[in-house]
């Protein structure tokens, strides 16, 4: 019957115990079979975890209780055979139930993995503890642990039985770190883990684990991941104390122990420092040496000329350098000023002798000074850009030490790696302390890009000069010289810098112009845009190459020349966005490269011509939209009112205005948010014949005549001013006044004859009242006293929109 029990489907929780009791036959041996092939448990793990087949985690019904029995059971068996592997005395099985049991842990449910940890501790720990056992099996042991305390420390209410458990892991684990023969990588995993999740547990043995840490990380016989791990689990230390005086100390002792071997290693390459005197101020006895070890104790005189390499310096940076990144519990001070001494420091320092009568260092050891100087100059980047990113705008009283300190260094600094690394940081300094500090970084920012930016167009140059020499040997034989020709042209760049420099270089002054491009407006702000649109320009003359592509370029490969491209689009989108005093010179150039690059469909390069193109289209089509919707946003409960206030207030043609408009033209049409944008279509036709749109309804209305505006003199008339706008308008409404025939003296102007409307003769004498009689609305603007200057009622210009007339 078991041959035609067929599942549902793939999803069918009746299938799980059926696959995982067939794993268990096929691949997990009993106790006295040998372990077949150790390879194909990777199959078992990855079909465990992929199908979930020891969550047991299925939905409570009725029908699924004969499920649920088969699936516990399966799982069971599962856990037996794990556990006699567990047991072998054969390494190779015990290793393999090891791994299993480190699976077991992440993937069983909640409740078996609460009522049975201790026993898999148990058993794991004995492992651990053996003094005879192999050291790969105590490498899986623990990796399983690690396991475990992660999982555990997910249920919040175990954390003290946690703890308890931790606390017995410390000292073997130690132990194995301290062993030279033994691999310090999986036991330096299992301290991390342990500080991280139950950190109390070590708070008895810090000292201990402190002098272990250091001793291995000293030793110079870590490989560089050995490395971090060890400054991670320095870094993590401070935790078992949980007090920020603990994390104080910790990188007080970290900052003296490299002071300490600098003075060594770099004498007759420095000038006199300062540094340590700041370390340990006088009147303070300095705290205990890091680790306990005599080396890097201040007063130690003797064992100054048997100090530790360079690598050891670079390691102790490291730890410095993690300390900064690492989240910790309480809120600790951090000591920027001897941080960025220790930057300055380390930096200045390129490997030349000092201006002495005698070098006091022999060339060998310059030499190796000089090997080990790129990686501690990463290290002091890495920690400049934790304290930028960790002390943010409260960094700013240090803002001129960090600018002179970076500015120096980029002038002096070559290798390609490190000024990539020195453009991030100049990127997340102007993001994070804003446009003051663009002014005092702009030009060496722009000096620098400039120099690494000088030959961007080594693909799109070259190829072209090697196309019109050979059209002028073939006497223009061939036109034009196709894409795939282009591809197999060999390209000798003038000026050998990595695109990643070039790219870096680009970032930086996209992050320029976004952060500070209005600031340089009088100064950097026009070589930067010329440059910007150069790059592009010459970046993309050679085609859009696709990732897929590849180009005789030992260096720089085809998706590094695709980013390269992206970056310098991305830079011109800044350029052509960033605030300044004129519209983008380049825009019209831009925007053709834009649509070229959109027409690259399925790239990266594609995508962001499309946005830019969506960004450029407020300085295509520049427009005045109103901010409120009157028809959609305004509710009415009578659908008469919202018609007479529509028919009072909205812009519908001269006769009806009741305020004069303040857009861009005097006449709108009557629907001013229909759909139809016929703005282009006006400003032709005001280009034309220089003559405002008219409307509809000025055509069928005859009185007055060309949309002119009336401007009536009466006197008598009691004016009250008001400031409505660009003019002086007050409205009055009287049904008697509008019944009665006008009798005033009628003056017609023609606001079309000049740029700028007069409203009377400015010969005329007199203190009438200027008015306009409209629809039974009566406007009246007082031209005041003859002692009053005539310049108090504002011109009211009627200025095309693309025109530059104010």
């Amino acid at each position: 019957m078991a041959a035609f029990d067929y599942a549902q489907n793939l999803y069918d929780v009746a299938l799980k115990p059926r696959i995982l009791r067939s794993l268990i036959n096929e691949h997990i041996p009993e106790e006295k079979q040998q372990l077949r092939n150790s390879l194909a448990f990777e199959h078992v793990v990855s079909a465990i975890r992929t199908h979930q087949l020891l969550s047991e985690r299925v939905v409570q019904s009725v029908d699924d209780k004969k499920t649920i029995e088969k699936w516990k059971s399966a799982v069971d068996f599962w856990i037996d055979r794990v556990l006699m592997l567990v047991s072998s005395n054969m390494p190779v099985k015990c290793w393999a139930g090891i791994c299993l049991l480190g699976v077991t842990c992440e993937g069983c449910s909640s409740e078996r993995f609460l009522a049975s940890y201790s026993v898999w501790l148990q058993k794991l720990l004995s492992h651990l503890q053996a003094s005879a056992g192999s050291s790969f099996v105590k490498l899986a042991c623990c990796v399983s642990i690690s396991d475990l305390l992660t999982r555990l420390s997910g249920f919040p209410n175990m954390k003290r039985d946690g703890s308890s458990h931790a606390a017995k892991l410390i000292q073997p684990v130690l132990k194995l770190i301290q062993e030279d023969s033994s691999d310090a990588e999986g036991p330096v995993n299992l301290l991390c883990t342990v500080l991280t999740s139950f950190p109390s547990s070590l708070q008895k043995n810090s000292d201990s684990a402190e002098a272990a840490i250091v001793t291995k990380l000293m030793s110079g016989r870590c490989n560089t991941n050995m490395v971090k791990k060890l400054a991670l689990c320095l870094s993590l230390l401070p935790k078992s104390r949980g007090d920020a005086d603990s994390w104080s100390l910790m990188i007080q002792k970290v900052l003296i122990a490299i002071n300490v071997l600098l003075n060594d290693s770099f004498q007759g390459l420095e000038e006199e420092t300062k540094t340590m005197r700041a370390l340990v101020p006088l009147g303070k006895d300095p705290p205990t040496p890091l680790g306990g070890l005599p080396i890097f104790d201040i007063s130690n005189k003797s064992t100054r000329l048997e100090r530790l390499s360079m690598a050891s310096i670079s390691s102790l940076m490291l730890c410095c350098s993690t300390m900064l990144t690492t989240s910790y519990p309480a809120q600790a001070k951090v000591p920027i000023q001897l941080l960025l001494m220790l930057v300055e420091r380390v930096l200045m320092v390129d490997g030349s002798l000092t201006q002495t009568l005698y070098p006091t260092i022999t060339a060998m050891q310059q030499e190796y000074v000089c090997l080990e100087l790129p990686v501690q100059h990463s290290y002091c980047l890495d920690i400049l850009c934790a304290i930028v990113k960790e002390a943010r705008s409260q960094l700013l009283p240090h803002a001129a030490h960090i600018i002179q300190t970076v500015t120096e260094y980029l002038r002096k600094c070559e290798l390609p790696g490190l000024r990539v690394k020195l453009y991030a940081l100049i990127k997340l300094m102007l993001l994070s302390m804003g446009v003051g500090l663009s002014l005092y970084l702009a030009e060496d920012v722009v000096n620098n890009a400039s120099i690494d930016l000088d030959s961007v167009g080594d693909r799109g140059g070259e190829a072209r000069s090697n196309s019109e020499s050979m059209q002028k040997k073939r006497k223009h034989e061939m036109a034009v010289m196709s894409f795939e020709n282009q591809a197999q042209t060999n390209y000798l760049p003038k000026n050998p810098v990595p695109i990643s420099v070039k790219i870096a270089a680009l970032e930086a002054l996209e992050t320029l112009l976004t952060v500070g491009g209005a600031s340089g407006s009088n100064s950097w702000r026009s070589s930067v845009d010329s440059l910007v649109i150069t790059v592009a320009t010459d970046a993309c003359k050679g085609g859009w190459i696709k990732p897929a592509n590849d180009f005789n370029n030992s260096q720089n490969s085809s998706s590094d020349w695709a980013d390269f491209q992206l970056a310098s689009l991305r830079a011109l989108l800044a350029s052509l966005l960033s605030p300044g005093r004129i519209r983008p010179p380049y825009l019209a150039h831009g925007l053709e490269l834009y649509r070229k690059g959109k027409q690259e469909t399925g790239t990266k390069l594609a995508e962001f011509c499309a946005h830019a193109l969506m960004a450029l289209e407020v300085l295509i089509h520049p427009r005045t939209i109103p901010l409120i919707d009157f028809g959609s946003s305004i509710e009415y409960p009578v659908s008469g009112v919202k018609n007479r206030f529509m028919e009072n207030y909205t812009y519908s043609g001269a006769q009806k205005h009741n305020v004069f408009p303040g857009g861009t033209s005097r006449n709108e049409p009557e629907n001013p948010e229909s759909e139809d944008d016929d703005l282009y279509e006006k400003w032709v036709k005001d280009s034309d014949g220089n003559q405002p749109p008219v409307t509809e309804q000025e055509n069928n209305e005859t009185p007055p005549q060309l949309a002119e505006k009336v401007v009536s003199i009466s006197s008598g008339a009691e004016v009250i001013p008001e400031n409505k706008g660009k003019g002086i308008l007050v409205e009055t409404q009287s049904v008697k006044e509008a019944n009665k025939p006008p009798e005033i003296l009628i003056q017609t102007v023609d606001f079309r004859a000049s740029d700028n409307m007069v409203t009377c003769d400015p010969e005329t004498e007199g203190k009438a009242p200027v008015s306009s009689s409209v629809g039974g609305m009566e406007f009246k603007f007082d031209l005041g006293d003859n002692d009053d200057p005539m310049d108090e009622i504002p011109d009211i210009v009627d200025v095309e929109p693309d025109s530059d007339e104010e």
